[in-house]
Parts: structure tokens; sequence; C-alpha cells
């Protein structure tokens, strides 16, 4: 029996080799071909004025990809002139669609110049070209890092109330929109000091309270509290200008000693004291 002929160990190499290149090139060609180009784009997190553009920029280069092949540099350039862009979540789901979700950059403060109302965030980024929201406080300078890092480690809920913040004779200050005003002295252990002003603000006690005082945040302080005044008991007597006077209670009547007895009709009448008694 004739023996099958074998390859030399260099011809299984060259074997090899060839079926390799042969699934690169296939793989290459199916990362790019239009078998798994993206034709649905879905865009999600962008907002305020420039959300238009920031939508149609990511949908026009997104639709030059596969979703084999998604080009996340491309997407990001797309869209570094809007500074309100955080960073890009992206996510394909093949063969055709393509998902990004824009993460946005929160601003903490809004910072006025000349006329304009621009929002400015945590680290210092102003944000040219959006909104300005309505619910952020005023700063001066939005270079001032110590404010920055006070509105950044602020409860979204208290930073919403807020209205301006500044550094004053007792360090960092908040002024609460319609409210006291919040010490919060050096720029150390914030979010403490943000819960311990939480705490009295949400405190019925201290409504009223023109300042809060959270520099040290286990020993707070609210002051400028109206004393209560004592209930004055009501008199009965009508208040001048009062639409609705407190009526004056009536006296009770005075007992009759005669009226309270009860009367015996088989007993003699009693004698008049004015009427001598007849003599027997």
């Amino acid at each position: 029996m004739r023996r099958l002929s074998t390859l030399p160990r260099s011809g299984w190499l060259f074997v090899a080799a060839c079926a390799v290149a042969v699934l690169v090139a296939a793989a290459l060609w199916l990362r790019d071909s239009p078998l798994v180009e993206v034709s649905e784009v879905s865009v999600t997190g962008a907002s305020g004025p420039d959300a238009p553009k920031i939508e149609a920029a990511l949908r026009s280069v997104a639709r030059d990809m596969t979703t084999l092949h998604v080009r996340e540099d491309e997407l990001r350039q797309a869209v570094d002139a809007f500074p309100t862009v955080g960073h890009l979540e992206i996510q394909s789901d093949f063969p055709h669609a393509l998902r990004i979700e824009v993460v946005e950059r929160e601003p903490v403060a809004v910072v006025a110049r000349g006329d304009d109302r621009m929002p400015v965030t945590a680290g210092g980024t102003l944000l040219r070209g959006a909104t300005a929201p309505d619910d952020l406080p005023l700063i001066e300078d939005a270079r001032d890092e110590r404010v920055l890092r006070l509105l950044g480690t602020a409860p979204r809920p208290l930073l919403r109330r807020a209205d301006r913040a500044f550094t004053g004779s007792r360090g960092l200050t908040v002024r609460m929109a319609d409210g006291p005003e919040v010490y919060f002295g050096s720029a150390t252990d914030l979010a403490a000091k943000w819960s311990a002003a939480a705490r009295v603000l949400a405190d019925p006690t201290a409504e009223g309270a023109t300042y809060i005082d959270v520099r040290v945040p286990e020993r707070t302080a609210a002051g400028g509290l109206a004393p209560i005044e004592d209930e004055e008991e009501p008199t009965g007597e009508p208040v001048p200008g009062a639409t609705n006077p407190v009526p004056h209670p009536a006296a009770p009547p005075a007992e009759d000693p005669a009226a309270a007895a009860p009367v015996d009709p088989a007993a003699p009448a009693p004698a008049s004291p004015t009427t001598p008694a007849p003599v027997p």
C-alpha cells in the first residue's frame, strides 16, 4: 500500500500563514463593509440651546462608521467646540445601531460678565455659549477656586436655593435666596459643613434666622432669630378694628335661695315678716 505524501514542516507553516492572512483580510473587510454600517444613531443627554447642533454633529460623523469600527476619537472631536460636553459614552448595537450618551459638564455657579451671565463648572471651566440657569448662585470671580470647591460639594437641592457665594469677613459665605447667610469659614470639611447647614435649614425652630454658622460643624449656631412673644389671655373686650371681636361672656345669674328651695303643697304658707301672727 502506497503511503500518502506529506508536506514538509515549512509547507504547513506556509498554509497556516495563508489561512490567517485570509481570515484577517476577511475581518478587515467585514469591519468596514456596508453589511455593518451605522444607519441608526441615538443621541441622548444633550440639553440647552446647543443640543440640536450637538446631536446633528454626532449623527453626521457616526453614519460614516460601522458597528464593528467605531472611531471614538472622531466623535469626540466633532463636539469639541461645545463646552457643555464633558465626555461621551458610546455603545454599538450590531449590526446597524449606535447609541451615544452625552455626559455634560455640570455648572455650579454663574459669573456675570457685563450684561452676560455665564455658567461655570466646579473646575473653573466657563461654559461659553451655554444658557445660564436661573437657579444657580452668582459669584464674582470664576477663578476663585475656594468658592468653586465650596459650591462643587454642595447638595444639589441646597445649591439650587443659593443666591450668592463669596468670601466675606467670616470666610466662605453662601447667601441663601430668601433665607440666611451661611458661614463656612475655611475650605476644609465642606461635606460635613453642608450636612450641618442642611439640618439647621430643615429645622422649623431656625425659621427666621439671619445667619447660620457652620464653621465648626459639630457646634452649629443660628442667629438673628426674633424672640417668641408670650400669648396674651383674651380679655373679652372687643379689639379695635377687628372684624370678629371676641364676645364678652355673660355673668351667671345670682342664685335665689327661695327659688332654689322645693315647695310642699301641704305645708302652711309662711308668715309674712310684716304681719303679726294671730293670737290663739
